[in-house]
């Protein structure tokens, strides 16, 4: 999971209830794809001390687009419960033409579910810097009291340039958003293809969404300090640890491919050489 989930939940002394994914590696090229694991999500909403589901739709780092049915039966367990759902949506416009389209979950709502979904428009239009995000609450009592929250920390308080910038980008942006997925479906086959032929070692499966890559390394043998030591220090090539996401991403790493393809081409080029010279 992104790493923020687990910081942001321990800062604020609550604790986190983990409920991780589960790999089916049934693919003869790439590590295999995730599913949630709904029966141990039922054991977790159970807990007496449960009190909010935090969803990741699409899914970062491992860049699923959750099924209908999988969304509807996050919100019964949610419903059953009586949890409030926080779906982190950021990456809901980094589709690709050839998978599944994304589903706001807030769509698959009944009238007395809790959802609050939160979206932005830095991932969407490459403007993380204006640091503006948006959350969208149809209950009224629940907005109210979270912007209640929000003015105590002074948090209305947005730079007329961010919001700018998002209106810009959502009321505008439309055609560069095409050419900009096009682009990234582009960048993730090259990577696919040339990781599986080329890399010895490493895996990895094409994402369904977002602009990020799940390198499955843990056929290297190394452990995750090594990993991280290998690919900057051998390679030249900067990546976030899988460790970070949460145990079940030890030994792998994760690659942003949201740049241009000679950037790409260097990056393999660096970790194909790197791996050549391994004793």
């Amino acid at each position: 999971m992104y790493p923020p989930f687990f910081s942001s939940i321990r800062q604020c002394d609550r604790t986190v209830i983990e409920n991780p994914l589960i790999l089916e590696s049934d693919s003869d090229q790439g590590p295999g794809r995730y599913r949630m694991d709904l029966k141990h999500l039922e054991q977790c909403a159970a807990r007496a001390d449960a009190r909010i589901l935090m969803l990741c739709s699409p899914h970062n780092p491992v860049g699923r687009v959750w099924t209908e049915d999988e969304l509807r039966s996050v919100l019964a367990i949610a419903r059953k419960h009586n949890l409030v759902v926080l779906s982190d949506e950021i990456h809901c416009d980094l589709t690709f033409e050839d998978g599944p389209r994304h589903t706001m979950l807030a769509t698959l709502a009944e009238a007395d579910d809790a959802v609050v979904t939160t979206v932005a428009p830095s991932k969407s239009f490459n403007m993380p810097g204006l640091g503006l995000s948006a959350v969208v609450i149809s209950d009224v009592e629940r907005r109210n009291a979270l912007k209640t929250v929000f003015q105590t920390m002074h948090m209305p308080q947005c730079n007329p340039f961010s919001v700018a910038g998002f209106e810009a980008g959502y009321r505008d942006g439309g055609p560069w958003l095409d050419e900009l997925q096009v682009y990234l479906q582009g960048n993730r086959d090259y990577v696919v293809e040339a990781v599986n032929r080329r890399l010895s070692g490493i895996q990895v499966s094409a994402p369904e969404a977002t602009y990020l890559m799940w390198l499955d390394c843990r056929a290297l043998g190394l452990t995750d300090a090594e990993l991280k030591r290998f690919f900057v220090q051998e390679a030249g090539v900067g990546m976030n640890p899988g460790i970070s996401f949460g145990e079940p991403g030890s030994g792998f790493m994760r690659l942003n491919i949201g740049c241009s393809r000679s950037v790409l081409t260097e990056v393999l080029d660096r970790i194909e050489n790197a791996l050549a010279a391994r004793p």
